[in-house]
């Protein structure tokens, strides 16, 4: 048996009120993913130019290789990408090994070393979301550090 409505006018506008609806939660989850893949992605980088800049750190240990030439070479790493931190620093110091997180040696200087003393290099800052306000977070603070033993002569 088929059933007719009399008046089959009434339910027009509903499909556009529900597509609406629908699409409107589909491009804040979609947002949301992107966003957090934009936060990973700058992660990752982070900790890759941390560990780079350890790794040159600890090669050129009692060199007389400088803190900033440490840091230009993580900040060429991160490839303007540090833009989306505010109050971007880098640091380095000595630290002492195995321990989480890193643990800085009072008084002691990460370019005058003994073989196997801890070399940190920190990133750090506060990270700003591009569609923060749309999502309910605007920052959040970035702390990445790789520590690598030295390898003074």
């Amino acid at each position: 048996m088929i059933v007719r409505r009399k008046n089959g006018k009434r339910r027009r506008g509903a499909a556009v009120v529900e597509t609406a609806f629908i699409l409107s939660i589909f491009l804040l989850f979609l947002i949301g993913i992107m966003e957090y893949a934009r936060f990973l992605f700058f992660m990752h980088l982070a900790t890759n130019a941390a560990t780079q800049g350890a790794r040159y750190a600890v090669v050129h240990t009692g060199d007389g290789t400088t803190a900033a030439q440490v840091q230009a070479q993580v900040t060429n790493i991160m490839g303007n990408q540090q833009s989306y931190l505010s109050s971007y620093a880098v640091n380095v110091f000595a630290a002492q090994t195995g321990v989480s997180p890193p643990v800085a040696i009072a008084g002691a200087n990460w370019n005058e070393g003994q073989f196997g003393t801890g070399i940190c290099v920190q990133v750090s800052g506060t990270y700003s979301f591009i569609a923060g306000t749309l999502l309910g977070i605007n920052s959040t603070q970035i702390n990445v550090s790789s520590v690598m033993t030295s390898e003074a002569n």
